[in-house]
């Protein structure tokens, strides 16, 4: 009898510790790292666009295109992490541009929050990535996509696209 409950705990206990490093890889593997914040232009100019995102390979490619599409116009840009965005005032922006994943089933909480209690959602462009490139948040209108290189410049002329009505 007691070597059953031996052999059981031995059996739960490597369950446990092989769900443990399956979690850690997949966090260290998949979740997404803070972002760099940096300014173009000049902040007093009269258009003016925020971008949130989450540093990536992948995010971090499709903002440095949308950037580069803008940054000879003249406006402001500013660059932070969706951490960031809590402490926002979306009437401060003539668009705001949010980047954000998909984890664990559930988008990042920061850019959720923000996307729920935006009061002038038609300025905000978000850019949702999962890793079927399908999920989104209910009620956001949002250009889902994997986080797949090839795959950048099109989503940057897609943000571009949707960014242009709002800096007239």
């Amino acid at each position: 009898m007691i070597n059953t409950w031996k052999k059981l705990l031995i059996v739960i206990a490597v369950m446990a510790l092989g769900l443990f490093l399956f979690l850690s890889w997949y966090k260290y593997h998949y979740s997404m790292g803070v972002a760099e914040s940096f300014e173009v232009n000049a902040p007093d100019l009269d258009k003016r666009v925020l971008i949130a995102t989450q540093r990536s390979e992948f995010k971090n490619a499709v903002v440095a295109a949308v950037v580069q599409r803008l940054r000879q116009r003249p406006i402001y840009i500013k660059v932070i992490d969706v951490s960031l965005l809590p402490g926002m005032d979306e009437a401060d922006w003539n668009a705001v541009v949010v980047l954000h994943t998909w984890e664990y089933g559930e988008p990042q909480f920061d850019a959720r929050d923000f996307l729920l209690r935006e009061k002038v959602p038609d300025k905000v462009v978000v850019l949702t990535t999962s890793g079927a490139g399908d999920q989104k948040i209910e009620g956001v209108d949002a250009i889902t996509t994997a986080s797949v290189m090839t795959q950048v410049s099109a989503n940057a002329d897609a943000i571009t696209a949707r960014l242009e009505p709002l800096l007239r």
